[in-house]
């Protein structure tokens, strides 16, 4: 009797764990949607999704679930911003696919604040975007782009250029197609940038722009000064007057 009873313990609890670690046992153990939106981080000129590895895991850090971030890798990374927009658009679609979310925030390093602009303003990122946090971007051009006339990217961050003229033109923080939550725009920048010349050339009219001191173009993804100001940026802290 007492072989009997300790069989029937033996495959109660077999199949206790068997159903514990069932599919549909797991499903039902998945962690609620994040309160928090899934952040694309867009390179700039030359650059690389893996620029944003560290911030990856600091925002991870700070509470983001690690699926909730992705960084694109842009297949021409000295071509349009118009290109990229377009491959941003792909990205985003496939983001908001796999979190269930229904928008983004971005964090875009320099060239790629262009992009992301022009994604928002001609593409769908009206509908998909959240917040917009940009470092170092040359929202109105650099002389440094000159040094790369050979590049459409550089091309286009000539100061007064068309797509610059295009992209600046009639409202340059557009507030998407949610009115009960306009597009936040944060443009973060550095007085010692000597890659955006002037650095002015960040200022976004209608966003939080924020002027700090000391801190290079590059060191804009890394320098311990600016991640409070992006976090500020992704929590809605950003703004849009136009």
């Amino acid at each position: 009797m007492k072989m009997v009873r300790g069989f029937i313990s033996f495959t109660v609890s077999l199949v206790f764990l068997l159903s514990a670690f069932s599919p549909a046992a797991a499903a039902k153990r998945v962690p609620a949607a994040s309160d928090k939106n899934p952040v694309v981080f867009v390179h700039g000129f030359t650059g690389s999704s893996s620029s944003f590895d560290n911030m990856k895991q600091w925002l991870i850090s700070q509470g983001w679930p690690s699926n909730y971030l992705y960084a694109i890798q842009y297949s021409n990374t000295t071509g349009s911003s118009i290109d990229n927009a377009y491959e941003l658009q792909m990205f985003v679609k496939n983001v908001l696919r796999q979190t269930k979310a229904s928008k983004v925030d971005i964090v875009a390093h320099s060239m790629g604040g262009l992009s992301t602009r022009y994604y928002v303003k001609h593409l769908e990122g009206a509908q998909k975007v959240d917040d917009v946090v940009t470092l170092g971007s040359p929202h109105h051009g650099t002389n440094s782009s000159y040094f790369g006339l050979w590049t459409e990217g550089a091309r286009e961050m000539v100061p007064g250029s068309a797509f610059l003229n295009d992209l600046n033109s009639v409202d340059e923080t557009p507030n998407g197609s949610d009115t009960s939550a306009v597009i936040q725009y944060t443009s973060i920048y550095s007085s010692a940038d000597t890659i955006i010349n002037p650095y002015t050339s960040s200022i976004i009219d209608g966003a939080a722009n924020v002027e700090i001191s000391g801190v290079s173009h590059s060191g804009l993804l890394s320098d311990g000064s600016v991640r409070p100001l992006i976090l500020t940026g992704l929590e809605n802290g950003g703004a849009n007057t136009n």
